[in-house]
């Protein structure tokens, strides 16, 4: 039996269609927070849909219960003692009904990292691999989607050609449905037991946020100029009461991440990724290109990062 937290997120429902692909759905549960809020590809496919709250331990046990292989997508916060809170429970919860597999969707910046993102995702890593239980860590590569997050908060619907960061670096590249093909064959396939993988763009999906601002202006046909400012210009410069994104606190935080592209975090490219869908990975440039015209037709752009 498969279980899936997150399947209605954008990664965990890629990650569930491509697996409907390769095991019967009978096969497969759903665990979600809220199963009311249930997709149609949930409702319509057959799983087996489950309540399972990261944040209410008492409902992860039925949740998990059964469960060989069990996938934890990482919990949807930026405040870091809830989101490390969430998975222990998660994790604690899995050890409780006997899952033999666990597999855990983290992040590409990897050991070390000094962005603030990623603590969380370490701090779960190091927690899970004290477990006794058998993992499979997932570090999941820079969804092209979530460019914007990247370049400044960048929206094209919006006349500014000016786009404030306060670094630059490679950043490797990969669309989340890619990402979601090869978590689901990675589960499906079984081994990488207590292994950590990455699963990374290509060399050709590896762009700088200078090389993204060359390629968005020949699709807009219009100037954007990237411009390294100083972290508190930064802040300045974003800074809106509209949104959770637009605090000082978020801001501030996020600006580490700057740092860890300056330091080549996740401009690391693996190959197993194409190993496993055997197939080359989407271009960043037709994920980029897509994820514009979505922006210009006045579409969510708050959702590249769900």
């Amino acid at each position: 039996m498969f279980v899936l937290t997150g399947a209605t997120g954008g990664l965990g429902s890629q990650v569930l269609k491509y697996l409907l692909r390769l095991v019967p759905p009978s096969e497969i549960a759903v665990s979600l927070h809220n199963p009311a809020g249930a997709s149609p590809l949930i409702s319509t496919s057959g799983v087996e849909l489950r309540h399972g709250d990261f944040t209410n331990p008492e409902t992860l046990d039925e949740a998990f219960k059964g469960a060989e292989k069990l996938l934890i997508v990482s919990y949807p916060s930026i405040a870091h003692e809830l989101r490390v809170k969430s998975h222990i429970n998660a994790i604690d919860a899995a050890r409780r009904v006997g899952v033999k597999h666990i597999y855990y969707t983290s992040l590409a910046f990897g050991d070390g990292s000094v962005t603030a993102v990623m603590k969380a995702h370490l701090d779960t890593e190091a927690y899970l691999k004290q477990s006794g239980l058998t993992y499979t860590i997932i570090r999941e590569g820079i969804y092209s989607e979530s460019y914007p997050l990247y370049f400044g908060f960048f929206n094209p619907g919006q006349q500014n050609n000016v786009v404030n960061v306060p670094g630059d670096g490679a950043i490797s590249w990969v669309s989340r449905e890619d990402l979601g093909e090869g978590t689901a064959r990675l589960m499906a396939l079984g081994g990488y037991e207590n292994q950590t993988l990455l699963l990374s763009g290509s060399h050709q999906n590896t762009l700088t946020l200078q090389e993204v601002a060359t390629t968005i202006s020949d699709m807009l046909s219009r100037p954007i100029t990237l411009q390294i400012v100083s972290v508190d210009e930064y802040i300045t410069s974003n800074r809106s009461d509209n949104s959770p994104r637009g605090s000082e606190e978020f801001l501030r935080a996020w600006a580490t991440t700057y740092e860890g592209l300056k330091r080549g975090e996740v401009a690391r490219v693996d190959p197993l990724i194409e190993q496993l869908l055997g197939r080359p990975l989407k271009p960043f440039e037709t994920t980029l290109r897509e994820t514009l015209g979505v922006a210009e037709d006045g579409g969510a752009i708050q959702q590249y990062a769900k």
